[in-house]
């Protein structure tokens, strides 16, 4: 179901009160760069204030009080379902675990803050989110980064290569690769 920028405030503003904040980290964050209207899909939230894993227990009995869904990450990390104005949003909680890091670098590197109705969205900026995918490497999320190029392009978007650069040596020990994978796409840094 289709949801707009109001809703991702809202569901963020809910949760804080809840003492879970965080950063943005997936999809969303590309769609508020191209200015996309109506979103869909989870929100995928880096979270800052507290420990997911450690803490799930917490988080699974406050969301239960609420009145909020949960459920699990791939990682194992808690997700909550909150319903916001008739419409159910997914918020997938992460942290630094297993094979799934993002160094502080990029968070502080590639933060971006949006004000909506009085409600901060913190999200990565298009550069990080591009690095982030390619780390990952799966054929998928690399169509997806070509994809979101040409998307950014397409409406006179640019890419900051020295963000770009930036990001990318944030992985010290996969820098390599993921420099590889970016040129692979035809991604020239």
């Amino acid at each position: 179901m289709q949801y707009t920028l109001k809703h991702v405030a809202k569901v963020l503003e809910e949760i804080s009160r809840e003492g879970i904040e965080g950063i943005l980290i997936g999809n969303t964050c590309l769609n508020i760069e191209l200015g996309n209207k109506f979103l869909e899909g989870d929100l995928d939230l880096f979270v800052t204030s507290l420990s997911p894993l450690t803490e799930s227990a917490r988080i699974i009995a406050m969301a239960e009080e609420k009145g909020w869904s949960t459920g699990t990450t791939e990682l194992g990390t808690p997700s909550i379902t909150i319903t916001v104005n008739n419409i159910d949003i997914t918020v997938e909680l992460y942290e630094n675990i297993m094979d799934f890091y993002i160094p502080q670098e990029i968070l502080d590197l590639c933060l971006q803050e949006y004000s909506i109705e009085g409600n901060k969205i913190r999200c990565l900026s298009k550069e990080c989110w591009i690095v982030l995918k390619a780390r990952r490497g799966a054929s998928q999320d690399l169509n997806e980064v070509s994809f979101a190029i040409e998307l950014l392009e397409k409406n006179g978007i640019k890419i900051d290569k020295n963000k770009l650069k930036k990001a990318v040596e944030a992985f010290t020990e996969d820098a390599h690769y993921i420099y590889e994978r970016l040129r692979s796409i035809g991604l020239k840094i």
